[in-house]
């Protein structure tokens, strides 16, 4: 019976210190200033998937070449082989593609886009709107056609093949006179 009343007796001062502690809570917490806590939102990806990536480097602006898009069209399942040459603007359906630059091997280092040649990251920079409207203007990747471009409802696209040619030898005349006469 002693036993009895001394486990109620502890179980009435357990209840009152916890009924006392939620009471009263945790005052001064402020999860606001918690140096630890990570922020909700992701940095910005500099191959991300906004409408507009922005600059094109001057390296991408003077290769020669051509891409190879793939356009599949979702209602139907058809897919539709589309080449585009260096700053030809080629039209497709309600497509209009341009073809502003090109890399063998594109990475990114320090921020800004470099072409490695010691890298295997084919890409192409180019300009998309679809009926009338800029859908896309950056980089298309062809080793990872599902991951960067844009997300149009009723298409999916994705760069097949990119051909990077060495610079002509008129290219190459212009550029050695223009560096011998400074």
């Amino acid at each position: 019976m002693a036993a009895f009343r001394l486990m109620n007796s502890i179980k009435l001062i357990f209840i009152a210190l916890a009924t006392l502690l939620l009471l009263t809570g945790c005052e001064g917490d402020d999860r606001e200033t918690i140096k630890w806590q990570l922020p909700l939102t992701a940095p910005e990806d500099p191959h991300g998937g906004q409408i507009d990536q922005g600059m094109l480097p001057e390296w991408a602006a003077m290769a020669e070449g051509s891409a190879s898009l793939m356009f599949l069209q979702t209602s139907t399942a058809r897919n539709f082989d589309v080449d585009v040459a260096k700053n030809e603007k080629k039209m497709f359906h309600d497509w209009d593609i341009t073809l502003l630059g090109l890399a063998r091997g594109l990475r990114t280092q320090a921020g800004a886009f470099i072409d490695d040649e010691n890298v295997h990251n084919p890409a192409a920079f180019v300009e998309l709107t679809y009926k009338g409207e800029l859908v896309y203007r950056g980089w298309l990747y062809q080793e990872f056609p599902e991951l960067f471009g844009p997300d149009t409802p009723g298409w999916k696209l994705w760069l097949k093949a990119v051909t990077v040619r060495a610079p002509s030898e008129e290219g190459m005349e212009k550029q050695g006179s223009l560096s011998s006469a400074g």
